[in-house]
């Protein structure tokens, strides 16, 4: 009897001083004792652990930019892109140029209004300017008299011209009636 009675106690014993594999409470560290789920991360300059969004890290790399003025190589590509010595890759942010147009969107409507679009659909707020052909496409809804299946018409007003058009953008084969 007192063997079983020692041999419960030694199992009360293990169970009770915590035998886990479980990982405690708030996640992974770093080899600082940064808590990385909490957003925390190791500033070498202030020699501690921080959220860079509440106190900055002087030294700290967080863009290309910095990247750059710093002297890092910089990878001859397109967007260019900068590697820091801890293996952090920082892409320039290229600014894509709008394109320009002799007639503006209220001019373009305008035009578009006074044409076979307007006769036929109603002009949309939804356009776009196509720079290869110069040209401001208007998506129309047309009137029920018009439409065509499988047809999702535009209104087209030509730059150099001034004038307007419908395209009728169908896809797939017609089918015979």
């Amino acid at each position: 009897m007192k063997t079983i009675i020692i041999a419960i106690s030694i199992i009360l014993a293990l169970v009770l001083t915590g035998c886990t594999t479980e990982k405690p409470i708030g996640g992974e560290k770093d080899e600082h004792g940064c808590l990385l789920a909490a957003g925390y991360i190791w500033c070498e300059s202030k020699e501690k652990c921080l959220r860079t969004w509440e106190e900055a890290c002087p030294g700290m790399v967080t863009s290309f930019k910095e990247c750059a003025e710093l002297g890092y190589p910089i990878m001859e590509s397109y967007p260019r892109q900068c590697r820091t010595p801890g293996g952090d890759l920082f892409v320039e942010e290229i600014e894509v140029p709008k394109p320009e147009s002799k007639l503006t969107i209220e001019e373009a409507m305008t035009i578009a209004e006074d044409s076979e679009c307007t006769e036929k659909g109603y002009l949309t707020e939804i356009y776009f300017y196509n720079e290869n052909s110069h040209t401001w496409w208007v998506d129309l809804k047309m009137k029920p008299e018009f439409e065509q299946e499988i047809c999702n018409p535009a209104c087209v007003v030509n730059e150099a011209d001034k004038t307007a058009e419908i395209n009728w953008r169908c896809t797939g084969a017609l089918l015979p009636e």
